[in-house]
């Protein structure tokens, strides 16, 4: 006897497939990005399905749905995270015939984080470094949702650093090259190959700046990716993501639901509880870790802030912080504070400095290898 998908939540029928439903047990455990953070927690999904590979895509559909950017890597730890149980049932055919059923159930542990209604996020750059952080506030924690990479303004036409607010959006826009010697030309309709790409987050009212698509994605994959008129890039299929999840899950106070599938040009300013902060940094190093430990990585000082020349009228001085040991050490001992001594620190900045390669990682294990064991 064939099953069809099941997904039991909450003990409410959620239909995200055909037949397919969700019920939800709670559960200490810990979650995402990677099922690491017991502020977040989980929750116990059921899929009762014939297979695994049903169960997961199940799983996997209802997650997309439900928490359109969540990233891959989450996507890959919950249905990981899998458990199963079988079960049998005899179920009598005649007075003397019987049939014997079984049922798969498959088991996930999803993060609380990506089941809410209403989503408090934080879209945060570092214009350097060409890429995104999207965060998301929730139970009093900063959950690191997913990273990707973006194209920013040219030298000439800079990303400007600062505190800003997303405050508008705009679905399939039209375009008009802000070069005034093309001021001749028509703007460009909406779609495919209009240079805003499918969707617009304004958030700088001050000089224009705006997160959006492209017409040109494969530049969102070059290595220096300085190339805009001064707005933020996004790979289509990542900024389609963010327009859904901010239709479903951001916009509360009004019904955005109509430009989920829309080929129309619309706009909309947000009201008050629905903008969410942004926060755009010009930072030309940093230090994080990741499963091989502790490093520091640099990047290119791509607008010669070094040399002392920033507008202030458009950028937040606090948002720029450049390459200096005095900042390096400042803020291992605020990330880390273990595994090298402030001198020893000093010695191994003194080394890579004047060797140091951009966008390259260096793990402090082995810098501390190489420099101070020589």
């Amino acid at each position: 006897m064939l099953l069809k998908n099941r997904i039991f939540y909450l003990g409410l029928m959620i239909f995200m497939i055909a037949g397919l439903r969700a019920n939800a047990q709670n559960l200490a455990s810990d979650t995402a990005p990677k099922t690491s953070d017991p502020k977040v927690g989980t929750q116990k999904f059921e899929v009762e399905t014939e297979s695994i590979t049903e169960a997961d895509e199940s799983m996997e559909t209802y997650l997309r749905d439900q928490f359109p950017i969540i990233s891959d890597e989450a996507v890959s730890d919950i249905i990981n995270s899998r458990e199963y149980k079988v079960e049998r049932q005899i179920e009598a055919i005649d007075t003397v015939r019987h049939d014997t059923i079984y049922h798969y159930k498959y088991f996930y542990e999803v993060g609380k984080n990506y089941l809410v209604d209403t989503a408090k996020i934080m879209w945060e750059l570092n214009i350097p470094e060409f890429r995104s952080r999207i965060y998301q506030f929730y139970n009093g924690d900063t959950v690191l949702i997913d990273t990707w990479n973006n194209v920013v303004g040219k030298i000439t036409d800079k990303t400007y650093a600062g505190h800003f607010e997303a405050y508008k959006l705009r679905n399939w826009p039209s375009w008009k090259d802000p070069d005034p010697k093309k001021a001749h030309l028509n703007a460009t309709p909406p779609g495919p190959n209009n240079p805003l790409g499918l969707f617009v987050v304004h958030y700088d009212e001050n000089s224009l700046r705006y997160f959006h698509g492209t017409n040109k994605n494969k530049l969102v994959y070059s290595e220096m990716r300085n190339l805009s008129h001064g707005c933020v890039r996004n790979d289509n299929d990542n900024i389609a993501k963010m327009k859904e999840f901010i239709i479903k899950r951001v916009v509360k106070t009004d019904d955005l639901s109509g430009w989920l599938d829309s080929k129309k040009s619309m706009i909309y300013m947000m009201n008050d509880p629905d903008k969410f902060p942004v926060e755009i940094y010009y930072k030309t190093f940093d230090i994080n870790s990741d499963s091989f430990g502790p490093y520091i990585e640099f990047y290119k000082d791509i607008y010669n802030y070094e040399s002392g020349k920033i507008d202030t009228r458009l950028n937040d001085p606090s948002m720029i912080i450049l390459t200096s040991k005095e900042n390096i050490i400042e803020e291992f001992k605020k990330e880390f504070n273990k595994g090298l001594t402030v001198e020893e620190l000093s010695l191994v900045i003194d080394k890579l400095l004047p060797n140091k390669k951009y966008y390259e990682k260096y793990y402090f294990a082995d810098l501390k290898e190489k420099y101070l064991k020589q």
